[in-house]
């Protein structure tokens, strides 16, 4: 079989899980017969909850309309919180025994208690997370939300999460991740083979597959992807930034322009797959080090990690511009634009702002922008 033809049924999987996550996680909790718990973006430590024997499922969304959520929430809440509260309004949440729920934001703080209220699950629990991860109190205070997590899980599943148990899951969460940055690697070499929407499809897919099964497909797929050297056809670099890269048809746009995405800051992008869980010493302790490691987003910013720069220095790897994929009505993005852009722009970086809600976008409209936008780069170059 040509490689083409195995590369492409591969991502078909892939993509076949991210078109219904919800019945792939429930085909694999009545087939395994394991506990199932959910959690939202971003910065859940997954790894805990499989080292509890369930498995982490990652909420990313409803791509349908808000009529459940927004009897609960005002429109003018972020569509991807609206749509995670439509599906379990809906009952399609149902095969859940337990949500995690980050507190990032003022919407995920509300959606929390209204989700209780509203549709509760078995066990539902908040990861409270913290602001200034500068201070020195931060790791501290990180184990010891860590270690209240740990004992709420324990409680939920019935199993304990023992120092081996955990370190495996770490192992395997590490290697998923090495795995991804990997392919993401070949796919900025050689996008023609591994285009923007496969390859952030991968990512994605990873959230809510079982992280062994999905080991398992990337194994298969770097073994049928050639070792050919890099695309020599020029095409323009971008940088993404972002909370999520929604509507998925943005990277079909950029594909056909032939664009290549070679970095972003999204949470489900490299946010997810950058930085590892260090595997020796407490496993814990290695947890919150790695929360404590991991790149700047809205939510919050370091003075040693600064999002400002973080984004100047991405661009400056070799990438001809940066778009901001922002939701509408999120804040803590609306919050950080004028000082990113404003930084970019001092850089002398060429940027494009696009504004999008969860299945509420219009295509058309988008697809110009991002053509004048290139053009543009095209025109400077």
């Amino acid at each position: 079989m040509p490689f083409k033809d195995r590369v492409e049924r591969i991502l078909a999987r892939l993509e076949q899980v991210l078109q219904n996550p919800i019945e792939c996680v429930n085909l694999y909790k009545s087939e395994q017969r394991t506990r199932v718990v959910g959690w939202l973006l971003t910065d859940v430590p997954e790894e805990l909850i499989h080292a509890a024997g369930a498995l982490p499922f990652g909420i990313t969304g409803s791509i349908g309309g808000f009529t459940w959520a927004d009897a609960h929430l005002q429109t003018w809440a972020c569509s991807l919180m609206r749509g995670c509260l439509e599906i379990a309004l809906q009952g399609k949440l149902s095969c859940l025994d337990g949500l995690i729920i980050p507190h990032t934001c003022d919407t995920t703080r509300n959606l929390s208690g209204i989700w209780k209220q509203a549709r509760p699950l078995p066990w539902m629990e908040n990861f409270l997370m913290p602001r200034q991860v500068d201070r020195p109190s931060a790791k501290p205070y990180l184990i010891g939300e860590f270690g209240r997590l740990k004992a709420k899980l324990e409680h939920c599943t019935g199993n304990e999460i023992t120092v081996p148990r955990l370190k495996e899951s770490i192992m395997l969460y590490n290697q998923n991740r090495l795995f991804l940055r990997s392919l993401f690697q070949y796919h900025v070499k050689n996008p023609g083979i591994l285009g923007n929407r496969a390859i952030y499809n991968i990512i994605k897919s990873s959230m809510v597959m079982p992280k062994e099964e999905h080991n398992r497909l990337l194994i298969d797929l770097t073994e049928v992807l050639p070792p050919e050297p890099e695309e020599r056809a020029s095409r323009l670099r971008l940088v993404l930034s972002g909370k999520v890269w929604e509507p998925p048809e943005i990277m079909d746009i950029l594909d056909e322009e032939q664009v290549v995405v070679i970095a972003d800051d999204f949470a489900t992008g490299h946010r997810y797959i950058t930085a590892d869980v260090p595997e020796t010493g407490d496993p814990i302790e290695a947890l919150a080090d790695r929360q404590i490691n991991r790149m700047p987003f809205a939510c919050y910013n370091t003075i040693r990690y600064d999002r400002r720069n973080f984004l100047v220095n991405l661009v400056r790897e070799k990438a001809n511009g940066l778009i901001f994929v922002h939701f509408k009505y999120c804040e803590p993005e609306n919050f950080d634009y004028p000082d990113m852009r404003s930084a970019l722009e001092t850089a002398g970086i060429q940027t494009l702002r696009i504004e999008t809600e969860v299945g509420n976008v219009s295509l058309g409209q988008m697809r110009t922008r991002l053509q004048a936008y290139l053009e543009m780069l095209r025109g400077g170059n």
